[in-house]
């Protein structure tokens, strides 16, 4: 008992201390952690004191039961499933970039989200893009995927970012600059773009028949893309494409979806443990979604020739795509990432809203040997 009496209390820490062990923090599920110890720990708790990586997207999960709380994927702790508390993004669609979540509220307003400090910054209303239609059903389909440029600096008045981003199910593209009332439009639009990256200082995009476009919204008409490249358009029938620079080269990442009986008739296949994709769940009601990732497949593009290759092995690097800003890291620099996997977030929007009970559920690591 008297070992006890002469414990410390960790929640009396000096301010000072309290800030130096914040700032050893390696990532941010580490920071949201450290800020949910008490209140005076959670008062250090914010950006300026948080030092570590912040190349890990926020594997968000969809909003259950509209709580102030928003589930994530934890890829450095074993993907494990935590909990955030983010009011700000309550009943809102959330993607994420560089760290930041891009909100869309019921009511079309949008924001830049900080999931650490909470600090928001407002974005033009999604009725000021070009193609914006008012009787799109309300379940955030206008914006389907969001980039940023570099990281907005909560301290500093001088930002020189850009936020591109994929709007309407038909797939527009459009970009945002600091102190902009509206959202421009990219007016060159071939078929529909489905993902973004940035590389180089310029913005690269996929559209739907495999080619690829770069964007320079700082030259004099930001609103032409110019093809620059692509992968064979056979290889994207009724496929899904991403586009994320790893090691200094460009990726297409192609995922490949299969439907299963949505009527309620799914058979008496048994869920293999031993699947690709880890965050299944195997609810009595929800043993089986209405569709589900069977493969990926990658292809290096080489945009000075014009050519493409597929890869056999993503080697010692990881990617994330989903509805996160997609991109790759080195596996053997952080604990808990797996080498040569795809961790994938479940972003297929249409059939997102029409098949609830795959509702948020295609996700998961593909970590199968990439073959040709």
């Amino acid at each position: 008992m008297e070992e006890y009496q002469h414990m410390s209390n960790w929640a009396e820490l000096q301010r000072d201390l309290l800030i130096e062990i914040a700032k050893r923090g390696a990532f941010l599920e580490d920071f949201s952690v450290f800020s949910r110890v008490c209140r005076s720990w959670r008062s250090v708790a914010v950006k300026e004191n948080f030092k570590g990586s912040q190349q890990f997207p926020w594997l968000m999960l969809a909003e259950e039961n509209n709580s102030d709380y928003r589930g994530f994927v934890s890829a450095t702790e074993g993907n494990l499933i935590g909990k955030l508390l983010l009011p700000e993004a309550k009943g809102k669609r959330c993607l994420e970039t560089l760290g930041w979540l891009v909100t869309v509220s019921a009511a079309g307003d949008m924001n830049l989200l900080d999931p650490i400090s909470r600090f928001q910054i407002p974005l033009p209303h999604i009725s000021t893009f070009k193609h914006y239609q008012g009787d799109i059903p309300i379940d955030f389909l206008c914006i389907q995927k969001a980039v940023l440029s570099s990281r907005p600096c909560i301290s500093s008045k001088e930002n020189n970012y850009v936020l591109m981003v994929i709007y309407e199910a038909c797939g527009f593209l459009g970009f945002w600059k600091p102190g902009d009332m509206a959202w421009t439009t990219i007016e060159t639009r071939p078929s529909a773009f489905c993902d973004i990256t940035y590389y180089h200082g310029q913005f690269y995009t996929v559209n739907s028949a495999g080619n690829i476009f770069v964007c320079d919204v700082g030259l004099r008409d930001p609103t032409v893309v110019y093809l620059c490249g692509g992968i064979s358009r056979e290889i994207l029938e009724f496929k899904q494409p991403y586009i994320v620079e790893s090691n200094g080269e460009v990726l297409v990442v192609v995922q490949d979806r299969y439907l299963l009986d949505y009527s309620g008739d799914y058979g008496d296949e048994e869920e293999d443990e031993d699947a690709d994709s880890g965050f299944y769940t195997k609810d009595e009601d929800e043993s089986k979604i209405d569709y589900r990732t069977k493969e990926f497949r990658v292809y290096k593009v080489d945009l000075r020739n014009w050519e493409w290759v597929e890869l056999q092995s993503l080697g010692d690097n990881a990617l994330f795509v989903g509805d996160n800003a997609s991109i790759s890291v080195q596996a053997s620099k952080f604990r808990g990432i797996r080498p040569n996997c795809i961790y994938f977030t479940d972003d297929c929007s249409p059939r997102y809203i029409w098949f609830k009970r795959g509702r948020g559920k295609d996700m998961g690591i593909y970590n199968r040997k990439i073959e040709a």
